[in-house]
């Protein structure tokens, strides 16, 4: 399928839908339950199409090319370019899988089953592991200490207590969510975006 896309059309398509998802980026939401700064966006969706149409490198171009302009745009920011990171890792770790899935299995069943292995491995991977190992004590050494991270989860849940049973309890099912709901959207609208895109 990606053979028949000229590279003309992949690059300009793949550009379209970098603006797309640096625009869904700017437009987050504040997510119940879960500490204030972490926030809710549609952007991985239009990561998603391009990798779906244009092949996974278009994913991971439009992945780079969206947190580069949101961090050129909007500053370091409160978390230091941190969540920039955090955000890079969750969309690449969601898109990778499913767009190779999908590139194995273009189909219908593919694209279901590389949108769940997207969506475990990003909670997994990021939600869990990436946080408990990288960002979490990057914040803990350049912006927040840990005890007042954990604070701010303790407002929510007074009961949990150390990083790794937050991430567990927390992060990890918010990412796994934040993936399915993409999923949902990505699979009503996958067809008639692709047909708007010109792409077969």
């Amino acid at each position: 399928m990606y053979k028949n896309i000229s590279r003309s059309k992949w690059i300009a398509t793949t550009a379209v839908l970098a603006g797309m998802a640096s625009v869904l980026y700017f437009l987050e939401m504040p997510v119940p339950l879960m500490p204030a700064f972490i926030q809710f966006d549609f952007s991985m969706l239009p990561i998603f199409i391009g990798s779906i149409t244009l092949g996974p490198v278009s994913g991971i171009v439009i992945t780079i090319i969206k947190d580069l302009i949101h961090l050129i745009i909007k500053g370091a920011g409160a978390t230091g370019g941190i969540g920039d990171l955090a955000d890079l890792v969750t969309c690449l770790c969601f898109i990778v899988p499913s767009g190779l899935i999908y590139k194995k299995s273009p189909n219908y069943k593919g694209m279901i089953i590389g949108l769940l292995a997207g969506c475990f491995s990003s909670a997994l991977l990021s939600g869990l592991f990436f946080n408990a190992l990288v960002v979490y004590p990057l914040y803990d050494k350049f912006i927040l200490p840990m005890s007042a991270i954990v604070a701010m989860y303790q407002k929510i849940r007074p009961s949990v207590n150390g990083l790794w049973e937050i991430l567990a309890m927390f992060n990890m099912p918010y990412t796994f969510l934040k993936c399915v709901v993409i999923s949902i959207i990505a699979l009503l609208i996958s067809k008639p975006l692709r047909s708007i895109l010109k792409i077969q």
